[in-house]
């Protein structure tokens, strides 16, 4: 796999890019706005605690400009991918794998799982994640790759990624969980240039694993303007966290997974690290925030298995009306 296509190079995106372009694979990428401007003029520039370079990368807003690749890594939030599926689907060919970078729970989750006595085929068992279907009808789960992604990561400046980390991990597997040879060939191909890649033979216990910690912290970071050490300071704030991280824990496990919530590990990993959770950045950017596919998507698992969730449905319900909010837009200046 030589060439390959970063669909939606913001940070994450950014920094995949960059790091796979200078090991010279061909690589390019679908952006927008400023970001694709200075791209187009500067190149792709990534700012790392081992590393600052910059590399040539074709880049367009309209994918139908780069041509058919070996291998498409979609990094655009949930709520972005099905209005993308279309222009995303004039990258592929028949046999072009797209591993879907995201946070929380992906569109093809029922995919490659047995169907175990369910009514509905796997595209209808999480409707909010794909509501008009685009993403099974222009893509197809056949072709997708999950991948859990730990890497932080910010725009420092249009065409400017900052990696604040030298530890990045990108975990990839099939739906199905097999070894195939597509998984081994997606991994070996980024490898040279993110040796955090590795293939999963478990997939959704990694999604599950992140998610153990994403929807507490994403709650109560977003909820109170708070980072993760100043909510553990608190045993109120820290009580509402462990709940949040309980709740998940038990949808995961009535699904079968054992997703290992562990609230001391997670205070000890911590440690004083005040970087916002990306919900959070989200809220305070005015942005579009991961609700449905990072904490609705989760109550929809628990009712799907019977089993409640009544802190994350409190919680959700407050974050969501805080992001609809037109009274917080206009404290913002954008109302």
């Amino acid at each position: 796999m030589k060439k390959i296509c970063i669909y939606g190079a913001g940070a994450v995106g950014g920094h995949i890019a960059a790091r796979l372009a200078q090991t010279g694979l061909d690589v390019s990428v679908v952006a927008r706005g400023p970001h694709l401007a200075a791209i187009r003029e500067q190149g792709l520039r990534l700012v790392a605690p081992d590393a600052d370079f910059t590399v040539p990368v074709a880049a367009s807003d309209n994918p139908a400009d780069l041509g058919p690749q070996d291998l498409v890594i979609s990094t655009l939030k949930a709520q972005s991918l099905g209005p993308a599926a279309a222009s995303l689907a004039t990258l592929l060919r028949s046999d072009t794998p797209v591993v879907f970078a995201l946070n929380g729970i992906p569109w093809w989750y029922f995919h490659g799982l047995p169907a175990d006595g369910a009514d509905q085929p796997a595209a209808a068992r999480l409707p909010r994640l794909d509501p008009e279907g685009q993403l099974w009808r222009h893509i197809g789960a056949e072709r997708a790759l999950g991948c859990v992604i730990r890497s932080p990561n910010e725009l420092a400046a249009p065409g400017v990624v900052r990696s604040t980390s030298t530890v990045n991990t990108f975990t990839i597997g099939e739906p199905d969980n097999s070894a195939s040879p597509r998984l081994a060939a997606v991994v070996a191909a980024l490898q040279p240039g993110l040796p955090g890649a590795r293939a999963s033979q478990h997939i959704r216990r990694d999604i599950w694993a992140k998610l153990v910690l994403n929807v507490p912290s994403s709650l109560t970071c977003a909820l109170t303007v708070s980072t993760a050490p100043e909510i553990f300071a608190q045993d109120d704030a820290r009580e509402l966290w462990r709940q949040l991280g309980e709740e998940t824990h038990a949808v995961a496990a009535a699904h079968g997974i054992d997703a290992g919530f562990d609230l001391d590990a997670q205070i000890r990993s911590s440690g004083n690290n005040r970087h916002p959770p990306s919900m959070l950045q989200d809220l305070l950017a005015g942005r579009a925030m991961e609700i449905d596919a990072q904490l609705r998507a989760v109550q929809d698992l628990g009712r799907l298995a019977g089993v409640p969730t009544p802190m994350l449905d409190v919680t959700v319900t407050l974050l969501a009306q805080r992001a609809r909010s037109e009274f917080a837009a206009s404290l913002r200046g954008e109302a």
